[in-house]
């Protein structure tokens, strides 16, 4: 007979689906969530036994797992992770992430213990394909919305007003509302009281990364450049970008003086085509699919705070890093910019 066991409040349905797939394989699988939550997810212990002596792995559970998921979730090699579906991409970078293996609720799962081995792949179930990330907060319009408010509420330590909002992110006043309700509406709920006091910052931050780094690469599309001036990255440390232009991820990391020599840079640039044309007038700039100047259009229509050295806000930093998927940045990331851990 099937058995799964609960030592906590009941699973959401996702939990319960991976687990069955275990169970139908005739063992006896337990869960017990604990009171962590990053984000959507929560950590937990997923309880294996076959016949003999139980396993026990540390887990978390997501219903999504993106690639800054799989980097900024807490793990080590005993720790699994329980998700709607893990795609084979996916399950690599799990395992080149240091992560002890996974379950979703398709029925595949990857698990290693002292004489347990679990290899199962190529499962599908349309029921449980990997969500995407539907509501208002978290939609291309909405992110930058979001983005504005946690960097303003960072920086200022208020909630801005809504049309504050609408004009730094360049939504219109309808898709602000939209995002404000759906964040008080959440449960737990991300803002409370008259002025939008913020609450649990650190989770919202999290699904806002684990939102852009999914839509990043069609919704801000980046360009790649070479310069007749700038030969390294190092060159533009010390240069002045136009108003509309800030720099992000490894050159931003190294402007505000973290240990690290950037391999590129990035530049996030807002504005008009006059801004694009002075930009690229400054470095003399010529169109490179391998250069080392990379160009993406800016998240928001204005910068939602003042910038620190000509660098993007910090969240923004931190976003930019974790989508260079290094895993030698790590420790620079969260040093310096923060994580979830």
């Amino acid at each position: 007979m099937d058995t799964v066991e609960h030592r906590s409040q009941d699973a959401p349905a996702f939990i319960e689906r991976a687990l069955s797939h275990l169970a139908a394989l005739g063992m006896r699988v337990g869960w017990s969530g604990h009171a962590d939550e990053y984000g959507q997810a929560v950590s937990g212990t997923l309880t294996i036994q076959d016949g003999g002596q139980p396993h026990t792995f540390s887990a978390i559970a997501s219903p999504s797992n993106t690639k800054a998921d799989v980097a900024m979730f807490p793990h080590g090699r005993d720790t699994v992770l329980i998700s709607e579906r893990v795609t084979q991409t996916r399950a690599q970078q799990l395992k080149d992430r240091g992560w002890g293996g996974y379950v979703d609720s398709s029925g595949n799962a990857s698990l290693r213990g002292d004489g347990l081995v679990i290899e199962i792949t190529g499962q599908s179930n349309s029921r449980s394909a990997q969500q995407s990330t539907a509501t208002a907060p978290f939609t291309r319009t909405g992110l930058p919305v979001t983005f504005s408010l946690l960097a303003a509420n960072e920086h200022f330590g208020i909630t801005p007003s809504q049309r504050a909002l609408a004009d730094s992110s360049g939504a219109s006043l309808g898709t602000v509302n939209r995002v404000i309700r759906a964040l008080r509406e959440r449960t737990p709920s991300f803002l409370e009281g008259k002025h939008n006091e913020l609450l649990r910052r650190s989770a919202l931050e999290h699904e806002w990364i684990s939102a852009y780094s999914a839509m990043q690469p069609t919704a801000w599309p980046e360009e790649r450049f070479t310069s007749d001036i700038w030969k390294k990255p190092s060159d533009l440390l010390d240069v002045s970008l136009p108003p509309a232009a800030l720099f992000g991820s490894e050159i931003a990391a190294a402007r505000l003086g973290a240990p690290i020599r950037p391999a590129s840079v990035l530049i996030h640039l807002s504005g008009n085509a006059g801004d694009r044309r002075e930009l690229i007038r400054q470095g003399r700039l010529r169109k490179d699919e391998q250069g080392m100047i990379r160009i993406r259009p800016a998240l928001c229509k204005n910068p939602p705070v003042p910038s620190n050295n000509r660098t993007a806000p910090r969240l923004l930093v931190r976003a930019d890093l974790l989508l260079e998927d290094d895993p030698r940045i790590d420790e620079i990331r969260t040093q310096f910019f923060g994580d979830d851990r």
